[in-house]
């Protein structure tokens, strides 16, 4: 990443003039291997004398046991306890014994353990010698570790049996434990070839670690990269556009202020995953799109439009991730909107005018024809009509821009062969000019919609109702046409989603019904859909709504 973001051609950059007192990258990973290392070579040392010594204990007691049954077997020994011999006459034998098979004590003791022959101690002549655990069995031999004196020892106990099956006595193999220093004596050798070869595979380690590093850093070191990545964080944040980044997980590995202020994320956002931060479906659906590669992309997230750009990046020991660039576009998508619906009111007056001029034709025809009573009752009839068309709306409508949009949207459906009508329960007082521009967007893109819907219907009929309800406006449009396709009512009201027939001519674009819920959430209201024989769309507009936060600032265009 460091080498994308300098690009291949920059100069690796060499600190800030300072000279640092710390020790370099290389020297600091081998004084830390070497630390590693001494640790590990304890805990190697204290595992090894733990072994050597539970080694030492379970041979020991194998062969204690040996000689013990070996001794107690004899012969000679067992004659002599049987025939109560003195103490005297054991030592020779059990000398003997001792030394051949090189264990440190053997004793000999009678049935009630009082020793009777300890060539190695004479000390211990006479006493009674106890080890604990005693066996319980008159036959049975035992071996472990116990004290013999002041010393442990590894012992063991086996009876002595006379030819009767009587236990006449015990004999005592013992083996004297080693002290710390013959253990580690012992275990020298190993110790010495794993600090050999630990030291080489450390050091060796470090060095190759360390050349490592520096080559995957360009020979930065851990000072320089905390600067650029300081840098780095500097020129993302200050940038005015939003930045946001999404690994194949759905994580989000970066996200700039910018883009915390557009999107309403937390503060805490990136590490977390980007359907966990309080974001629609839509929005989460635009940042992780199944194809990546968008190109000017504009959804609407929470009042705003906003355009997005994507790319996808791989960086070389990480996960590939989605870098999405975010604009408010909010204000520039109205007007937009606003000229296309200067563009369908210049239609309209077309419309009008191609209406009247075939009018004026018709008139002129009867008077050429000297029919002047058939011209003078066309023109009352058309006087009639279009009268009772401006008092129905004017009466109702006294807000002059809502008024002229009903009246043209009603000239354009007789001219497409539909028929729109204004709810005799409609009323609506003069509104400030935001909200009439509201209005007028709203009422506009419903009407064209449900316009669009009856072309080709057997019933051509739109219906509008514009009443004043509880300190909002609420505007119905309901349509004859076949409604919305079941499979897009979730999404209907999405940016690129739209309900109209390319047959039919609408337009395909998906923009107008995004655009109502733009302009209805932005004042704080809604807009709904329903089925009832047709489509029904009702938006909420409120009186006194106000502007979202992000149409206040200046738009960043």
């Amino acid at each position: 990443m460091a080498r994308e973001d300098r690009g291949d051609s920059m100069p690796r950059p060499r600190g800030s003039g300072i000279r640092s007192t710390r020790l370099s990258l290389t020297r600091q990973l081998l004084l830390f291997q070497l630390s590693l290392i001494a640790l590990v070579l304890i805990a190697v040392t204290a595992i090894s004398i733990e072994q050597t010594r539970s080694s030492f204990e379970s041979g020991a007691q194998r062969r204690m046991l040996t000689v013990a049954e070996y001794t107690a077997a004899t012969p000679l020994v067992r004659s002599l306890l049987d025939s109560d011999a003195e103490s005297q006459q054991f030592s020779v034998p059990v000398e003997a014994l001792r030394t051949t098979t090189g264990v440190d004590q053997l004793l000999v003791t009678d049935a009630a353990g009082r020793v009777i022959a300890s060539p190695a101690d004479p000390r211990l002549l006479t006493t009674n010698l106890t080890i604990d655990p005693t066996p319980d069995a008159s036959d049975a031999a035992w071996a472990g570790v116990a004290p013999i004196g002041a010393n442990d020892f590894v012992v063991a106990q086996v009876p002595v049996l006379a030819n009767s099956g009587e236990v006449v006595g015990t004999v005592v193999a013992a083996r004297e434990f080693p002290s710390v220093t013959e253990l580690l004596v012992s275990a020298a050798p190993n110790l010495l070839v794993y600090v050999g070869v630990a030291g080489v595979l450390g050091v060796a380690g470090s060095l190759l670690l360390a050349a490592r590093v520096k080559r995957q850093t360009l020979g930065l070191e851990p000072e320089q990269i905390g600067r650029l990545v300081e840098h780095r964080d500097a020129m993302i944040h200050g940038i005015r556009e939003g930045v946001i980044a999404i690994d194949t997980d759905g994580l989000i590995t970066l996200a700039n202020d910018s883009a915390r202020t557009l999107l309403g994320l937390p503060s805490d956002a990136e590490g977390r995953a980007i359907d966990t931060v309080g974001l629609d479906e839509e929005a989460v659906r635009a940042l992780r799109p199944q194809e990546v590669g968008a190109i000017d992309t504009v959804f609407v997230n929470r009042g705003v439009l906003l355009v997005l750009n994507q790319t996808l990046i791989h960086p070389p020991r990480s996960r590939p991730e989605v870098v999405t660039t975010l604009r408010d576009r909010t204000e520039l998508i109205t007007l937009q909107h606003d000229l296309g619906s200067s563009r369908q009111a210049t239609d309209t007056l077309r419309a009008q005018t191609h209406e009247f001029a075939n009018r004026l034709h018709t008139i002129s025809m009867l008077m050429q024809l000297g029919d002047t009573d058939a011209a003078v009752e066309y023109v009352d009839a058309v006087t009639r009509d279009r009268t009772e068309l401006d008092n129905s709306v004017l009466t109702r409508m006294q807000e002059p821009a809502v008024a002229a949009l009903v009246i043209a949207k009603t000239s354009l459906a007789r001219e497409r062969g539909a028929t729109l009508v204004l709810s005799p329960e409609s009323a609506l007082a003069r509104v400030d000019g935001d909200l009439s521009a509201d209005l007028v967007t709203v009422i506009g893109n419903l009407v064209d919609n449900a316009l669009d819907a009856v072309t080709g219907a057997p019933e051509r009929s739109v219906c509008l109702d514009v009443q004043t309800v509880s300190g909002a406006v609420r505007v119905t449009v309901s349509d004859s046409g076949p409604g919305i396709d079941a499979a897009l009512i979730d999404r209907v009201f999405e940016v690129g989603v739209s309900s109209k027939s390319l047959l039919a001519g609408g337009d395909s674009h998906g923009y107008g019904l995004a655009i109502v819920r733009l302009v209805a959430t932005r004042r704080g209201g809604s807009v709904d859909y329903r089925a009832d024989n047709g489509a029904v769309f009702e938006a909420v507009l409120p009186v006194d709504g106000a502007r979202s936060s992000a149409e206040e600032e200046p738009t960043r265009v």
